[in-house]
């Protein structure tokens, strides 16, 4: 684990790349689950890409070869100079001209050169999940973004949230809120424990908790944009009617587990031009207002996943498309911009004039929260008239793409004042060089404020965050009125950098540039319906261990 500063993209920049990130969910994913030779193309398969950025890769014993000048990928080595380092060493062993594929976990894009005023400061914690790991790590080829876990009230750790989400370079950088199922302790502490548990490395660059007191009939979620709210009078939906014409109100009736998916006769008949699903659903009944919120608890399916590895990082020139062509701004405005267009779920009003421009019909947009963690979300749309005791809202979004969990409708929205809890201290349960829990000052600064300074993780690192949630009469947020209850939110920023895996580099999905559009979204979702089981049975059972 590393705190270092990197390059931000210009202040000006960053409101137009929030506004157009990729999404506000996180494409956690794991691909074959089982060690294995790769089977060889054979001797026609002669294609090849020249990677001109440094890459580093990352091999089954722990050691690391970094190839600071690039190197040539084929469908069995990568070829080049490269520095070899032992696991847990930042002194080079010697120099190997090539590496066979099948004895790299993932290959990795890294900055080749130091710019002035920066500086790397190692903090105490583990830097790799040793050796004795690697060979698990390999069988438990899994990404996802941060996960954040907090002890359930049988000790064991549950699993909170994921977070910023479709970050995959440094221009994607934002911030996600999250809410969480904690309570401070008697001593008024909240703990929780980040884990880098995917084939990523990761740059964190802020965490707080936000605290929201509100009434304590109403709940407190974030809204589409990421902003809080606390949703009231939350009641059951009158009708919803997927696109197959099913009416779906049970499955959406509680969070009981039962999730409702796209119609297989949906999914099937998507093709470009056509990849939609949707769910018409009905309010009746509604007190005054100008507003309503759809309240949902939901989690996307493993289509994404599909979509990144074999179409975006499906071809041997993915190193040079995430470490260069990610760099730039036009390229990164065009994805995230395609992204923003095609996936998420867009909500419309039945009634409500159309905004100029953007969406067509929508008048709200709800990004991708990725397939781990379930989120409690709340998007806030506009009546047809003041007042209007009905209304009809379309919830629209690529076939498939979609758990969801509960759907109600909220007749009042609420914007209470959150009160900001800076993090006091983060705790290493087990340093690098041994020895037991530690205080770790480094990365206390690192994430203290959303600056130019960035913890960096790596797979198999956890750490303990502990917030002290104030206690002082005027701000005291652990003693509740009878009326009103608090809610305790993650916000936290950041982006982490895609491991690539060597299986994909021997045997590419594309041998072409990816084109973002309908046919790529397509053809995943036509490789996402035909593995569908066998990818979520591997996913849900699969994590790189943490020590």
């Amino acid at each position: 684990m590393r705190i270092r500063p990197l390059r931000r993209p210009p202040a000006r920049l960053v409101p137009i790349l929030a506004a157009t990130a990729l999404s506000a969910g996180c494409i956690n994913t794991f691909w074959r689950t089982e060690a294995r030779a790769i089977a060889r193309p054979g001797a026609a398969d002669t294609s090849y890409a020249d990677v001109r950025t440094p890459v580093k890769a990352h091999l089954v014993d722990g050691s690391t070869v970094m190839f600071r000048s690039g190197a040539r990928i084929t469908h069995e080595r990568i070829i080049g100079s490269g520095e070899t380092y032992a696991l847990l060493d930042s002194v080079p062993r010697g120099i190997r001209a090539e590496v066979p594929l099948d004895s790299v976990v993932g290959l990795e894009t890294f900055e080749g050169k130091v710019l002035a005023g920066q500086s790397t400061i190692v903090s105490l914690a583990a830097t790799a999940v040793g050796a004795a790991a690697t060979i698990a790590l390999f069988k438990a080829i899994f990404g996802s973004c941060p996960t954040v876990y907090a002890a359930d009230s049988g000790g064991a750790p549950a699993l909170q949230a994921e977070g910023f989400s479709y970050a995959i370079a440094p221009l994607l950088e934002h911030r996600d809120l999250d809410p969480l199922r904690v309570r401070p302790d008697a001593d008024g502490m909240v703990r929780l424990e980040l884990r880098n548990e995917a084939l990523e490395t990761h740059f964190l660059n802020h965490v707080e908790l936000v605290a929201l007191r509100h009434a304590a009939g109403s709940r407190a979620v974030p809204d589409q944009r990421g902003w809080p709210a606390a949703v009231g009078d939350v009641r059951a939906l009158d009708a919803a009617t997927d696109r197959a014409g099913r009416d779906v109100r049970d499955v959406l009736a509680a969070a009981d587990g039962r999730l409702f998916a796209s119609a297989p006769s949906t999914v099937g008949a998507a093709s470009a031009g056509d990849l939609d699903d949707w769910i018409d659903i009905e309010a009746r009944d509604l007190p005054p207002g100008d507003s309503v919120a759809v309240v949902l608890r939901l989690r996307n399916s493993l289509l994404n996943t599909v979509l990144l590895y074999e179409g975006m990082l499906g071809g041997r020139d993915a190193p040079q498309w995430l470490s260069e062509g990610l760099q730039h701004i036009g390229n990164t405005l065009d994805l995230a911009r395609w992204y923003v267009r095609t996936m998420g779920m867009h909500a419309s009003v039945e009634g409500v004039p159309a905004r100029a421009g953007g969406d067509g019909a929508a008048h709200a947009r709800l990004g991708d929260v990725g397939p781990l963690a379930f989120r409690d979300v709340a998007i806030v749309l506009p009546r047809a008239a003041p007042n209007a005791s009905r209304v009809r809202v379309r919830l629209r979004f690529v076939a498939d793409n979609w758990r969801i969990d509960h759907a109600a409708v909220a007749a009042t929205v609420a914007r209470p004042a959150p009160v900001s809890v800076a993090l006091s201290r983060v705790v290493v349960p087990t340093p690098a060089r041994g020895g037991g829990p530690t205080v770790d000052s480094a990365a206390l600064g690192a994430l203290a404020a959303a600056d130019g300074r960035y913890l960096e993780t790596q797979p198999g690192q956890r750490m303990v965050l502990e917030f002290a949630t104030p206690a002082t009469p005027a701000a005291d947020l652990s003693s509740e009125s009878p009326m009103t209850t608090t809610t305790y939110l993650l916000a936290w920023q950041g982006w982490y950098r895609e491991w690539i895996r060597g299986s994909w580099l021997a045997e590419p999905t594309r041998t072409t540039a990816f084109v973002p559009g309908d046919s790529a979204v397509a053809t995943a979702l036509a490789r996402w319906r035909t593995r569908q089981d066998e990818l979520e049975r591997a996913f849900y059972a699969s994590r790189v261990p943490v020590r």
